[in-house]
């Protein structure tokens, strides 16, 4: 019969062993936080990398910024208190990533859309009958649809380049935390910038050519 001391090391030992196996299930659980929330900001990454491929489609990038909306909205949903810094900088990190990617998307739909307009303004101003009345009025409406849509696009790459601006902050809030091979490059997200601008300066010529052949004579 167990005597009151080996009753007592017994239940000793059965708290330890509870006690192990807590500690144990929570570095288990805060592990795979930590590797599931990494994974995120890599895909992030390779989202922002695809982007910056000219070859990738609008669909493509619209895809990557859905995707880590998506990734944002889980990170959001989860308890994330074992990892509070790492879950603080990966949230700035997708949202930043989100935020770049459908602007990036909404320029490349916009530059096709007004390059299209475009062509269908400068072919209507260099054909058909002046002095009919509906002449006129196309005219204007083909023209007002071009500035509209380009005063979008500005829009969206002002809002581009201070997205890419401010994305270093985010990339130090993750220093140390996360490794760098997971994160985009400081030096990447310039390019992107730039690309951008260039992209902006170009269609603004196209524009302005666009309205010099409607400019009076």
């Amino acid at each position: 019969m167990m005597n009151k001391r080996n009753l007592t090391i017994a239940l000793a030992l059965l708290i330890l062993a509870a006690i192990v196996a807590f500690v144990a299930w929570n570095r288990h659980q805060t592990r795979q936080l930590h590797d599931a929330t990494l994974e995120k900001i890599s895909a992030a990454t390779r989202d922002l990398r695809t982007a910056a491929d000219p070859k990738s489609s609008v669909q493509i990038i619209a895809a990557g910024a859905a995707r880590v909306d998506g990734d944002l909205k889980v990170l959001r949903d989860t308890a994330t208190s074992r990892i509070l810094l790492l879950a603080a900088g990966a949230d700035g990190y997708l949202l930043s990533a989100r935020e770049l990617l459908r602007r990036q998307a909404i320029m490349l739909e916009l530059r096709d859309k007004i390059g299209g307009e475009i062509i269908a303004f400068r072919d209507h101003l260099l054909s058909g009958n002046r002095a009919a009345a509906s002449w006129t009025t196309n005219a204007v409406q083909l023209k007002n649809r071009m500035e509209q849509d380009f005063r979008e696009f500005q829009r969206t790459v002002d809002a581009h380049t201070k997205i890419a601006d401010g994305f270093p902050d985010a990339r130090k809030a993750l220093a140390g935390l996360a490794p760098d091979d997971r994160l985009i490059s400081d030096a990447e997200i310039a390019a992107a910038r730039d690309a951008a601008i260039a992209a902006a300066k170009s269609l603004a010529a196209e524009v302005e050519a666009a309205r010099r052949i409607a400019a009076p004579r």
